[in-house]
């Protein structure tokens, strides 16, 4: 392990994502602490935590039989329905708030839940996935001979159970986080408010930075609450090292249970993939049926949104790459230190620190630090979006890298450093190349969670030009076809590196933290 390497890849981690949490708090001042304990704030606490385990109950019971059922058992086109599965996660959480309010008519906490619940169920359900994937067939086949199809799903559960409450964790993290959605879903009929809203409010509305950041420091630690465990479950059964001698066993049989399952599982994806999208493209095409739609004003709707979008498109795909491109040689440098060093634990938590800080309180940090004559022109150009997204997503590449790390024999960076290997060499000969699908998933993560990041980019001036953002602008002004057709613009940006690795990949990516 080369000492300097991870020194530069730690100054990245704390100039991107530590220094804004550090900034945020220089603007407090001891009065701002009184608001922290006001009846308000408590019952805004209170139901944030109601909406954070309400969602994470619903990802659980959604992902978890979604992902046993698509990655263990014999139901139809289970291949296809996992893939599809994933596409929930994918979409901005706006894009799911603006066509669902569209088809049924139900607002508030109930519709937030049910929308963040099944946007994060994929969380779940792909971590179950990888557990299924890791259980030997010896087992399934002795708890076959002696109990049959039941013995087997209850010697699975136990192991599918902590990866499962690790997505649901994440899950919960995600859901308490969130501002776009709720807002957006309470934009009509009454107010649903949210920690994340009083912390917009406090800084945008009442111009109380320091106010702000105290308000949200108990979501902060709410959110630490969530993440610690979640490091410690994604341990038992998601990471284990494979040896020679594994067999994945065969796809369980499900008997007539087999056709209620693939109605599950449809539903799944219909419902978090295939209605959102479906109602972009009725809406682009028009909005009525069936005079009224037609393909001439969806082609119509596309050129629009290409021609008046063109720039906010480029800044996107320009940041969201350059993040991702930036982020994940650095996460490979502290993914492989957290899993070989004795500190591992310690860089770890200051990796994962900047996603317990909601995206808006982030952006605040950002604008305390930067916001300075000294680097005014950073300030204002594309390099400040490009930190920002590094800052607010390194985590995620970095416990990538840390998983992968992990299921590799710590012998082979042994016989490298027998055979004269220095450190870097070691890393980069050795260890990247073992886990190249890892770190394409690192980047493609980094890279999709850039481009449909919303809840900073409403605050910090320079990252207004992304597509999400103008996405979010134009939804609150007007729907038109237009708007339907940029958001399916930013769901094709979003799934694209994943079609083109599916097509061209020899391998499958891992996208597991």
């Amino acid at each position: 392990m080369s000492r300097s390497l991870v020194i530069l890849a730690g100054v990245l981690l704390v100039v991107a994502g530590l220094a804004p949490i550090a900034a945020m708090f220089v603007r407090v001042e001891a009065s701002d602490w009184s608001g922290l304990i006001e009846s308000r704030t408590l019952l805004l606490l209170a139901r944030t935590a109601g909406l954070g385990l309400s969602a994470a109950g619903l990802a659980l019971a959604l992902g978890l039989p979604f992902g046993w059922l698509t990655a263990r058992s014999d139901v139809v086109g289970a291949k296809v329905l996992r893939s599809l599965g994933v596409v929930p996660l994918l979409l901005p959480p706006i894009i799911l708030a603006m066509t669902w309010t569209m088809i049924v008519d139900l607002r508030g906490m109930t519709m937030t839940v049910l929308l963040l619940g099944l946007g994060t169920a994929p969380l779940v359900s792909l971590f179950v996935g990888r557990a299924v994937e890791r259980i030997d067939a010896r087992r399934e086949e002795a708890a076959l001979l002696v109990g049959g199809t039941r013995a087997v799903i209850a010697m699975e559960l136990p192991l599918v159970l902590p990866p499962a409450l690790c997505g649901a964790c994440l899950a919960f993290v995600f859901a308490i986080n969130d501002f776009a959605l709720p807002d957006f879903v309470s934009s009509v009929g009454p107010k649903f408010s949210v920690y994340a809203d009083e912390v917009f409010a406090s800084w945008r509305v009442w111009n109380a930075p320091g106010q702000a950041v105290v308000t949200a420091v108990p979501l902060v630690l709410l959110s630490l609450l969530a993440l610690v465990p979640a490091l410690a479950l994604r341990r038992r059964g998601a990471m284990s090292t494979l040896d020679s001698s594994f067999r994945r066993p065969n796809d369980l049989k499900l008997g007539a249970w087999r056709w209620p399952a693939l109605l599950f599982c449809v539903a799944f994806v219909t419902l978090g993939a295939l209605v959102p999208i479906g109602r972009l493209f009725f809406e682009a095409g028009g909005g009525h049926l069936p005079a009224g739609w037609s393909a001439i004003t969806l082609r119509g709707a596309f050129a629009r949104a290409i021609e008046l979008s063109r720039d906010n498109v480029a800044s996107t795909l320009v940041y969201s790459g350059a993040a991702a491109t930036i982020a994940v040689p650095f996460a490979l440098v502290l993914g492989h230190a957290a899993e070989r060093a004795r500190v591992g634990w310690a860089i770890q938590a200051l990796a994962i620190l900047p996603l317990a800080v909601p995206g808006v309180l982030l952006g605040i940090g950002t604008i305390a630090l930067w916001s300075r004559p000294s680097t005014a022109s950073f300030y204002a150009g594309g390099g400040l979006v490009v930190l920002l997204l590094i800052g607010r997503y390194l985590a995620f590449p970095v416990l990538v890298s840390s998983g992968a790390v992990a299921s590799l024999n710590e012998g082979l960076e042994d016989a490298g450093r027998l055979s004269g290997a220095g450190p870097i060499r070691r890393l980069v000969q050795l260890v990247a190349p073992s886990i190249v699908p890892s770190l394409i998933g690192g980047w493609v993560l980094v890279f999709v969670l850039a481009v449909r990041e919303l809840d900073a980019a409403i605050l910090v001036p320079a990252a207004n030009d992304m597509v999400m953002y103008r996405v979010f602008n134009q939804v609150h002004f007007g729907r038109s076809d237009f708007v339907a057709a940029l958001a399916l613009i930013v769901v094709f940006l979003i799934v694209l590196p994943g079609l083109i690795w599916t097509l061209f990949g020899k391998r499958r990516m891992e996208i597991l933290p």
